[in-house]
């Protein structure tokens, strides 16, 4: 937010320096990002008239002026610019003058031609940047008027940092209103009485709001007979020194308001509007629309546009349309004065790529009770200085009024929580000056009512911290913290934690941590079918960071991806970290592990150039967790399908168990979200519940003898069909196993010849051994062959002999 400092005492008044100020608000929790002077002492500057203009004779760009100045004779420059013209009033510094830049000005000669001073640009003087050409003044002006008369002193301009939960402080009166609290002095607003005369606005306008949740309210003042031209010198410097270039003094108007009130409005061509009729509705899919800046957009059906029977006229809360844009012969205009669902904006301005001061301000949010105000401003400005008449009225479409919130504050907590002893008297004192109303108040409590321009005070710690800012956080004591020893506390989970993350590490996994904040869109590529699970900020900072995760998978993805984008083509990522899932009960905070894996990353050194299959990438992935698991002492791990998972590709995600407890998933990623990252071969990833993974930690391993006797051997390769799961093998196998049988694992599959189309060998290794004595070659495979007995019956396998 950036004003100057003379537009902000119209209305406050204060003493302080501009450092003073600066330190008091960014104390009050408004940071003060920079202090700019502009302008300056423009001693020996004055006002010129071009009375003639002639070709420079060496110079193809340059001309000779012959400038008017006050004085007896008149003086002859070169001058380049390209909007110098015959009868024009421009700042003037004959030779002799010293500009604000420190350059003293000499008689020169350029290409030949003598110059006898300066017709300056802006930048010449001080006055911002800008070096397109001459600084155009009023032409009422008289020749040899001091340019310090016209322009007035140097301006001190201020540019804040505002939070998000602060849109009240995107504009002058609300910088103002905060500045008046700090100093207790008082808020002085403008008048908005408006001279209203001619027909009743309801016989040019009319308002049809067809979704009231995207836009709460909308009201239209009609303006007839108005004279589009140049603004006062006073309105074009005030919004220079904001940043916003002039254009006409209509559209200077509404951005004056939108930088006074922290209101966007726009300017509607009311002759342009077919049968006066304004219709809020949602655009339909595909409907092309072109906007203020010339550019043809294709719209989707989320998005909200402002329209008249025929077609779309504007972006809701965004930006005009070309086909009702003010032009020099507009002389009836429609003001439009409108609240927007901030999420909405929000997609919107994502979504086209398109960012302005009004979506800025609508994706934080604009108080519905203060927007009448802001039109009413509006229309007498355009009154003022466009000669317009007012129609009698106003259309103002607002079905649901906004109600003032009340939130109970006691008197002991602040002061528990601020670490200082504020009195009643003073905290009621602080919240008059805040515009807080107390309703209710007895020697523990207050019952305060919140003005509808301050969403962000909902609960009683916002008041806490608002009693801390206005008294002075620079009045709370320091104190050493105090260590307290708790009877029967530990740290076993923190420790535990540990464990599991140098576990990880011992892995060969690398630790990344992310931010909790996500955007719809990155969540939407791992399905959409929980939005309502999601739990968004009232006040996000982007659209970037907008959700609370509900899965740490996405982000995974992506940081898998960026890497992928930097030449890492294999790697092996974890995250410990919260999601965040919305319930009726309220917003539920879960610990998660995520394990993120690509390229070859199972495979030698010296076998990395291969493609890498889906069941490389999944079964290393299995291998992983099941090493993590029994890392973490968790036992009976087994893994079943899972049928429906958006995150995953059909059928390529399983849920892991340990007993009953259901630990997590791991899957390979769907195509739809790899190819968001060019991740063009198999991804997989898994996600584990934090909770169950190191509740086992502590738990004592049972010690086993040393075995005395040889193992012994044996394979078996089973022929079965594509739909049998290693699962189902192990199962049988389990079942049927002798108690000589002390591992049996699955290491290989293969599809292909000699095996028949909807056939696959999976190869097991088996290894027995006694703890009596040493086996036999009969007894082993007696044992054997029981075993691929039982197996070929229960999965209707056969045993590959080759």
């Amino acid at each position: 937010m950036k004003f100057p400092l003379s537009w902000l005492k119209e209305y406050v008044d204060f003493e302080d320096t501009a450092a003073g100020l600066a330190d008091r608000l960014t104390f009050a929790g408004l940071e003060v990002e920079s202090i700019e002077t502009l302008g300056g002492i423009f001693d020996g500057v004055v006002v010129g008239e071009i009375t003639q203009i002639e070709p420079h004779p060496n110079a193809d760009k340059l001309r000779l002026c012959t400038v008017e100045y006050g004085a007896e004779e008149t003086l002859r420059v070169v001058c380049g610019a390209p909007n110098a013209a015959v009868g024009g009033k421009y700042p003037f510094a004959p030779v002799g003058t010293t500009l604000p830049g420190g350059i003293t000005l000499k008689k020169a000669k350029i290409r030949g031609e003598v110059s006898m001073g300066m017709l300056c640009a802006k930048d010449e003087l001080g006055l911002g940047e800008d070096h397109s050409g001459l600084l155009v003044l009023e032409a009422s002006l008289r020749p040899g008027t001091p340019l310090s008369d016209v322009l007035g002193p140097p301006e001190t301009v201020l540019e804040l940092e505002i939070t998000p939960n602060r849109p009240d402080c995107l504009s002058v009166i609300g910088i103002a209103r905060e500045v008046a609290a700090i100093y207790g002095s008082e808020l002085k607003l403008p008048s908005v009485e408006l001279n209203e005369s001619g027909d009743p606005v309801t016989d040019f306008v009319s308002v049809d709001v067809q979704d009231p949740e995207k836009c709460p309210r909308y009201t239209a003042h009609v303006l007839k007979n108005v004279k589009v031209g140049p603004s006062p010198d006073w309105l074009k410097q005030r919004l220079e020194a904001c940043g916003i270039r002039s254009i006409n003094n209509v559209v200077d108007i509404t951005n004056y308001v939108l930088l006074e009130t922290g209101h966007p409005l726009h300017a509607f061509d009311a002759t342009l509007i077919r049968d006066g009729k304004i219709i809020v509705r949602r655009a339909t899919q595909g409907e092309k629309f072109i906007t203020l800046d010339d550019v043809e957009r294709e719209l989707t059906d989320g998005m909200l546009v402002i329209a008249d029977p025929e077609k779309a006229i504007a972006l809701g809360g965004i930006m005009g349309g070309a086909n009702t844009e003010i032009k020099d012969d507009t002389t009836t205009i429609l003001i439009e004065a409108a609240t927007f669902e901030p999420s909405g904006i929000r997609a919107t301005s994502k979504a086209l790529g398109l960012y302005t001061d009004s979506s800025y301000r609508f994706q934080r949010g604009v108080n519905a009770d203060s927007v009448d105000w802001a039109g009413r401003r509006a229309a007498a400005l355009t009154a003022e200085l466009a000669g317009a008449e007012i129609c009698k009225g106003r259309v103002d479409a607002y079905p649901v009024p906004k109600t003032k919130r009340q939130v109970t504050t006691r008197w002991k907590p602040v002061c528990d929580l601020i670490g200082l002893d504020v009195p009643i008297e003073t905290m009621k004192e602080i919240f008059r000056a805040l515009e807080l109303s107390v309703l209710e108040s007895d020697d523990e409590k207050a019952v305060l009512e919140i003005p509808t321009f301050r969403d962000d005070l909902t609960r009683e710690v916002d008041i806490i911290e608002e009693v801390a800012r206005m008294h002075g956080v620079d009045k709370i004591p320091e104190k050493l913290p105090i260590v307290e020893t708790v009877a029967g506390a530990h740290d076993d989970r923190i420790r535990a934690v540990t464990i599991c993350r140098k576990n990880l590490v011992g892995l060969g996994a690398r630790e990344i941590m992310n931010y909790t904040l996500v955007s719809h869109p990155l969540l939407d590529l791992f399905g959409t079918e929980n939005r309502s699970a999601r739990e968004e900020l009232p006040h996000p900072i982007s659209a970037e960071q907008s959700v609370l995760r509900t899965s740490l998978i996405p982000q995974m993805i992506e940081s898998l991806g960026r890497n992928k984008s930097r030449q890492i083509d294999e790697a092996v990522f974890f995250e410990i970290g919260r999601t965040f899932v919305k319930t009726e009960a309220g917003t539920v905070q879960t610990e998660k592990v995520c394990l993120g894996l690509m390229g070859p990353a199972g495979r030698g050194a010296l076998d990395k150039q291969r493609a890498v299959s889906e069941e490389e990438v999944f079964l290393w992935l299995k291998g992983l967790v099941e090493q993590l698991l029994a890392a973490q002492n968790l036992l009976r791990v087994k893994f079943q399908s899972l049928e429906h998972a958006p995150a995953f590709e059909a059928d390529r995600a399983v849920k892991v168990l340990s007993g009953k407890t259901e630990l997590g998933v791991i899957g390979l990623i769907n195509s739809k979200a790899r190819k968001e990252w060019r991740l063009n071969d198999p991804v997989g990833v898994a996600e584990l519940n934090l909770e169950p993974l190191i509740s086992n930690v502590w738990k004592r391993s049972e010690v086993k003898d040393i075995p005395l006797y040889p193992a012994v051997e044996r394979d078996y390769a089973f022929i079965v069909d594509e739909s049998v799961r290693n699962e189902e093998i192990i199962k049988v196998i389990n079942r049927s196993a002798p108690a000589e049988l002390e591992k049996a694992e699955l290491f290989d599959i293969f599809r292909g010849k000699p095996l028949e189309k909807g056939k696959k060998s999976l190869a097991y290794s088996f290894v027995y051994r006694s703890a009596k004595g040493t086996l036999t070659d009969d007894k082993v495979n007696a044992f054997h062959e029981q075993i691929g007995k039982k197996v070929c019956a229960a999965v209707s396998a056969t045993i590959r002999e080759n």
